[in-house]
């Protein structure tokens, strides 16, 4: 048949009586209305219109196949440029922070007002034994002294900028004195390292400076190793008694703890040479109790605000009975930088960036660079001679972290890919037929779904959707997996078709659109629906993955439906021609069906002499011209018509049938007759069941002949055949269907327990990489200290003047949170405001004391009056009213604070003004930050103006604290919950505030994760359940496969508490992801077991057959495209991507296609279309009437034999149709039931019968494939026996030359109203009996040469 030309077949596809709307949901709608069925007629009318566009969309496919390929190739590439705009992030608070909820408001306050970057960060040194539990040697600690004195040495070069530790570390702010002190302390003072060595004076060689500082005043060269802090300021003071703010530094020192430094602290080795004298151990030359100095912590340069405590710093502590640490297993420093921002700050304007174009960016890379060799320095201190391990964490570990985590592995999805392609090209492939194998088909389907996974990427990437961890991990595999579900379906269908000889070649593309465009409709439409309602998720990352994989299955929707046909059509030309699967430039000379038949020209003398020599048991022979019968009645045909016959295999080899050879007297000269290959026919007969047969004797085969029987049995085999002959019958047996309940409701019950055991969080460990020294500092950093640093932040809006009671116990309440570092006592260390207090109260009590001594008067101060005194003086005036800031009347009834500890409002933001400037180390301690940051003033006991600056009101303070023991999500979960109550009541009282800090950034999406995780599951259930129900029209079906789905989520969720997978965002995304892969494997299997026709069980069955190939296959590859994530270096991927993904298809698998089969076949509802007459298939639709006549003169040949044009005419295996009316003169529609006995009579090359064997089988359609004899000839001996329900159409009288089939469709209505109309005419009973041998000898013979003849006889004689 030519390609481009549509041939209307006469017969009937089985598929259309027994699966009729999946066929054709027009046929089904119009038997419902014609009363010959019932059904649901509004699906059956939404389905039917779908079915005409998507055929019409085949059918322009396949004629336009190769402009269809390049216009949407070339589109598909085009989008994939937009993958070079393709932004990864990392950074947590955008992608977990929930959009418009109370973190993100909180953060963007903190951002607007602080900005961001300020502030301190934390580099982590951990150490831990190798051997043993005890750390407190001296050996460890010199070990750990060694690695921190290379870390405050290291220097990086960036911008042609040398920076080194102490250009970049966090400096504690000191007060200027305007004395020769400010620059000997400017170069003296040491960066802040929190570390268990500030127990010892080992400690001091932290602090540097890098080189000894000179004083020309007669001290040696300063170093922290040799500083007497105090000891320096009284030399000064006697050297240079009238020097400026020698004084104030002393007082300072004093007050801040400063006193001798490191002098007074024991050496760990006391032997060594720099160890001072003054040490306690010095003189013994006793190593010291490292344990009883560790005891309540250590102290820094500053005691008094310096204060480390000893959970900060050593872990794994044992302590004896007087509570004095006896044993640990850690030890912690912490390293404290500035952040970006405050760099900048610090070296705007300086020599040093004079000549770089000093940014805030070029200030974070600088710390980057210095974070990253901090790293590599620690990890390269290793010392053979200790046996202790020691790691390093710094900020920017954990964004490289997170940057390699997010980032996509080319080779893990390039082998995936690879593995899907090896798949889908041995999936499809024939082994015995390389022209109808579909590999080729299968490579470029995986291919085309590659491509439009990458194009959906690129557009999302125009549209500023940002990719993650989870897009980056999750999404090319399950896009592939969806795509890939419904390409499987399609070459299932495609192949199916390609086999069905009721499809012309024209129609195939199609009709295979026809019948599987509204499943795959259906299910990319529900997964689309639904991925786009769970953007709804105010989680950024959840959000950006719902929303690119909605837009990828839409891609994928496009991809599969337009241009997966295109290319199926063009195969389609390829299996025209003959060519090889895959190598198309080779031609196959193999005929395309099993057979072993030949069909070949022989001249008709030598076939008649053949025929001589056999027994002549043909049907009888008629002339070319029939004989002219009288009216009488018709010869009998009770007696047993012998014929010859020939067996044929179906294509895939399963099937063989026997069919009448035609007589050679009916068959044109140029016709071929059957004729034997040498081959035996036991070679090659597949024929096992019991309805077929060989036509050799079993005895004659031999074991090899066996296994070349069993090779292509193997070789035939497919997914379906198992399906049909064994998977199918299995799940009909009713224990099968009770155990298979039982067994899931089991499951559903362990799983549910499994639910129950579930936790929140993601360990930092578990994305890490094991064995890499970040994993081993992760763990045990967890372990042994779980340390975070986090802040209470006040808000504007609030009178600190006058709330200042509120704000201390605000303070005071965070004392019952049992995980925030206190001290020795059980309080907690001292805010701002405490601060703030006890230096006011410092001078409040230097007033009253010079007051007393008249040193001060109510007006003035004298002389003799101390630097404190005349700054309280000055501060008393302050009346805190801008047009009128100073009044010195008030000084005598006024105080800095009253006896209950509260500041005076008034001068509230004067007093804050000059704590800020004149007691910048406590300020610095207590990390307020305050913004706007109060102007500098400092004090000047020589300055007679009383005015002091009046800060403007705060807007944001802080609160630090320090937590520790945090070592798991859920201890966090429950710290964040405690403090957040605080928080919110305070809120409530009317001090705004918010807590800030890493556990609150990382982990306080697990609060609320549960409750958006169920809206968006809730939300996907609810969209798929509507769209289910609009589509089919079936709430029914609906509400199962939505309880279906559920189940599986649930099923999930259950293995991973099982499994111990903690619930975090990316399996909060998967979880989502399960209802969509779950509706792929639900919904073909109930939209094929809607469709059927019968009982339950049979299109149980039925559904079974179609969808178990395309489902398993679609499961397979899936599996295939993650079982890459095996070898990946992160634990994670493996543990919550590859076995939460491989678990979720096979429990698919499971419930779609043994559980949802069983239920379907107890509770299923009914099918679409439920015929009243047969239930298990639909009545013959009645065939058109014949056209009106149209002459045709016959042109005159040699022969005096007429002519008769052949038309393509099958016979259908249910219903046999009369030939066209140009042979015929009544149509005729059968529903036959044949019992039909054979007897095979070898006969030898003389005509000699020898022994002969019978069989019986039953069928309800006739045979359609042939098989050929062995070389000696058998003579098949038939007996058919017809029950026949016939129904004649009289049509309008005359000869038909031709026949005008535009005119037959055009009056379509017209003439199935006079084909019901004929009906009530029905014939004689006489007129049935010749009808039925006429359409007997129709069943029983392919070739049309045979019957033309003999049916003319008969049919003039029923005339007549």
């Amino acid at each position: 048949m030519r390609a481009g030309k549509r041939v209307r077949n006469e017969s009937v596809d089985t598929e259309l009586l027994t699966r009729t709307s999946w066929v054709d949901a027009g046929v089904a709608y119009k038997q419902i209305k014609k009363g010959k069925a019932d059904g649901n007629t509004c699906a059956l009318w939404l389905r039917w219109h779908l079915q005409k566009y998507l055929f019409k969309i085949g059918c322009f496919l396949q004629l336009h196949c190769g402009k269809v390929l390049f216009l949407g190739l070339l589109s598909l590439s085009l989008c994939c440029i937009g993958l070079k705009e393709a932004k990864i992030e990392t950074n947590v608070e955008n992608l977990w922070v929930e959009e418009d909820g109370r973190l993100e408001e909180e953060l963007k306050y903190t951002r607007n007002t602080v900005g961001e970057g300020t502030g301190t960060t934390s580099q982590l040194v951990v150490q831990t034994p190798k051997r043993g539990t005890n750390i407190l040697t001296v050996e460890s600690f010199q070990y750990h002294l060694e690695t921190l004195r290379k870390v405050s040495e290291i220097e990086i070069d960036l911008f042609e900028v040398t920076w080194k530790f102490h250009d970049i570390c966090y400096l504690p702010e000191f007060p200027e004195f305007e004395s020769s002190l400010d620059q000997i302390v400017a170069e003296i003072l040491p960066c802040v390292i929190v570390t268990p060595l500030d127990c010892f004076w080992d400690g001091a060689k932290l602090l540097g400076p890098d080189h000894a500082v000179y004083a020309d005043i007669g001290l040696p060269p300063i170093m922290w190793t040799n500083l007497d802090p105090i000891g320096m300021v009284s030399y000064f003071k006697r050297q240079y008694p009238t020097m400026t703010g020698v004084q104030a530094m002393e007082d300072m020192m004093n007050k801040s703890g400063i006193s001798t430094g490191y002098l007074e602290k024991p050496c760990l080795d006391p032997h060594e040479s720099q160890c001072p004298r003054t040490a306690p151990n010095h003189d013994s030359g006793q190593a010291p109790d490292i344990g009883a100095e560790l005891t309540n912590g250590c102290h820094g340069f500053a005691a008094k605000y310096m204060h480390w405590h000893e959970d900060l710093i050593v872990g794994g502590v044992t302590k004896n009975k007087t509570g004095h640490i006896v044993r640990a297993e850690a030890l912690q420093s912490i390293i404290q930088l500035m952040g970006h921002q405050s760099l900048y700050d610090y070296w705007t304007n300086h020599y040093k960036t004079h000549s770089i174009d000093w940014t805030p960016d070029k200030a974070k890379a600088v710390l980057e660079a210095w974070q990253r060799k901090f790293t590599e320095v620690v990890k390269s201190s290793a010392n053979g001679s200790v046996a202790d391990d020691i790691y390093a964490f710094s900020a920017t570990s954990l964004t490289d972290i997170m940057k390699e985590f997010s980032s996509v592995s080319v080779i893990r999805i390039t082998f995936g890919y690879i593995l899907m392609l090896f798949y889908a090209c041995v999936s499809l492939l024939r082994w015995n037929n390389a022209v109808q194998s579909q590999s080729g088909i299968g490579i470029a389907g995986v291919i085309l779904v590659a491509l439009s996974v990458a194009a959906g990427l690129g557009i999302c990437s125009l549209l500023g959707i940002v990719f993650n961890a989870s897009t980056t991990q999750i999404v090319p595999f399950l896009a592939l997996g969806l795509g890939v579900d419904d390409m499987f379906l399609i070459a299932h269908t495609y192949s199916e078709n390609a086999m069905n000889k009721h499809i012309p070649l024209a129609d195939q593309t199609g009709a295979c659109l026809k019948r599987t465009g509204v499943s795959v409709l259906l299910t990319s439409v529900t997964n689309m629906l639904a991925f786009f309602s769970a953007s709804i998720i105010p989680i950024p990352a959840l959000r950006a993955f719902s929303l690119q994989a909605g837009i990828l299955t839409f891609f994928n929707l496009v991809s599969v439906l337009l241009l997966f046909p295109a290319i199926c059509s063009w195969d389609l030309i390829r299996k025209d021609n003959k060519r090889v699967d895959i190598f198309c430039c080779f031609q196959s000379y193999a005929d395309t069906k099993d057979t072993v038949i030949e069909l070949q020209p022989r001249p008709q003398s030598e076939y008649d002499s053949r025929q001589n020599d056999r027994e002549d048991r043909s049907p009888p022979r008629y002339s070319v011209h029939p004989p002219t019968y009288s009216p009488s009645p018709p010869p009998s045909y009770s007696s047993v018509v012998m014929h010859q016959t020939v067996a044929q295999t179906d294509a895939d080899g399963a099937h063989a049938t026997t069919n009448l050879a035609p007589s050679s007297t009916n068959l044109p000269a140029n016709e071929g007759v059957f004729v034997a290959r040498p081959t035996p026919l036991c070679s090659v007969c597949p024929s096992t069941t019991s309805s077929q047969q060989c036509l050799t004797p079993n005895d004659d085969i031999t074991c090899k002949e066996k296994f070349a029987h069993l090779q292509r049995r193997c070789l035939s085999s497919t997914l379906t055949t198992i399906a049909r002959n064994m998977y199918a019958p299995f799940l009909k047996k009713s224990y099968v269907k009770v155990f298979s309940v039982l067994a899931f409701i089991i499951f559903l019950s362990i799983c549910t327990f499994g639910a129950t055991k579930v936790k929140d969080g993601l360990d930092l460990t578990d994305v890490v990489p094991k064995d890499t020294h970040e994993y081993k500092f992760l763990e045990a950093q967890s372990e042994y200290f779980g340390f975070y640093n986090v802040y209470m932040i006040t808000k504007d809006g609030f009178d600190y003047p006058n709330g200042q009671r509120l704000l201390t116990q605000y303070h005071r309440s965070f004392q019952r949170i049992g995980s925030i570092v206190k001290r020795e006592d059980g309080s907690l260390p001292n805010f701002w405001l405490d601060l703030f207090r006890q230096w006011l109260q410092d001078l409040q009590k230097a007033y009253d004391t010079e007051i007393l001594d008249g040193r001060i008067s109510k007006d003035r101060w004298n002389g003799n009056a101390s630097d404190n005194g005349i700054l309280a003086f000055k501060l008393l005036a302050q009346t805190g009213d801008v047009d009128n800031p100073v009044d010195i009347t008030r000084i005598p009834s006024s105080r800095l604070i009253d006896s209950e500890g509260i500041i005076s409002p008034d001068g509230f933001y004067n007093y804050l003004t000059a704590w800020v400037s004149n007691d910048a180390l406590a300020y610095a301690s207590s990390q307020a930050d305050f913004h706007p940051r109060p102007s500098t003033w400092y004090h000047d006991p020589q300055d007679f103006d009383y005015k002091v600056p009046k800060a403007q009101p705060l807007v944001y303070t802080q609160l630090p604290f320090y937590l520790t023991d945090q070592s798991n999500t859920e201890i966090i979960i429950n710290t964040i919950k405690a403090i957040r109550d605080i928080c919110d009541d305070f809120a409530d009282k009317g001090l705004p505030n918010y807590p800030s800090g890493e556990p609150f950034t990382y982990w306080e999406q697990y609060i609320h994760l549960r409750f958006y995780l169920a809206i968006a599951i809730l939300c996907v259930l609810m969209v798929t359940f509507v769209v289910l129900t609009i589509v089919l029209m079936n709430p029914w079906l609906a509400s199962i496969i939505v309880v279906f789905l559920t189940m599986m989520v649930v099923e999930l969720f259950g293995i991973m508490g099982l499994g111990d997978i903690k619930l975090s965002a990316v399996p909060a995304v998967i979880l989502i992801v399960s209802v969509g892969i779950g509706v792929e494997f639900t919904v073909h299997v109930s939209v094929a077991f809607l469709t059927a026709i019968g009982s339950r069980n049979k299109r149980t069955t039925v559904s079974i057959q179609h969808t178990f190939a395309p489902v398993i296959h679609g499961a397979i590859s899936t599996l295939l495209g993650i079982v890459m994530l095996v070898g990946a270096e992160f634990e994670f991927i493996v543990k919550y991507f590859f076995n939460v993904l491989a678990c979720l298809v096979i429990i698919g698998v499971l419930n779609g296609l043994l559980l949802l089969p069983v239920v379907l076949s107890l509770l299923g509802p009914p099918g679409e279309v439920r015929p009243k007459d047969n239930p298990d298939r639909l009545a013959t639709p009645s065939p058109q009437a014949s056209p009106k006549p149209k002459k045709k003169p016959v042109r005159a040949t040699r022969s005096s034999r007429r002519l008769y044009p052949r038309v393509p005419s099958d016979i259908s295996l249910t219903t046999i149709t009369e030939e066209p009316t140009q042979y015929s003169s009544h149509e005729i529609v059968v529903e036959p039931e044949v019992l039909v006995e054979t007897t095979t009579v070898p006969i030898d090359g003389r005509g000699a019968s020898n022994n002969s064997s019978t069989s019986t089988s039953r069928n309800n359609t006739p045979p359609d494939s042939m098989a050929s004899t062995p070389k000696a000839h058998h003579v098949t001996r038939v007996k058919a026996t017809a029950t026949v329900k016939v129904e004649v159409h009289t049509p309008i009288p005359g000869s038909v030359e031709n026949v005008d089939h535009d005119h037959i469709y055009k009056s379509k209505r017209r003439k199935l109203r006079e084909l019901d109309s004929s009906d009530s005419d029905s014939s004689t009973k006489m007129r049935v009996i010749g009808t039925s041998i006429v359409v007997l000898m129709q069943y029983f013979v392919q070739k049309k040469s045979f019957i033309y003849d003999s049916t003319k006889q008969y049919s003039n004689w029923l005339c007549e």
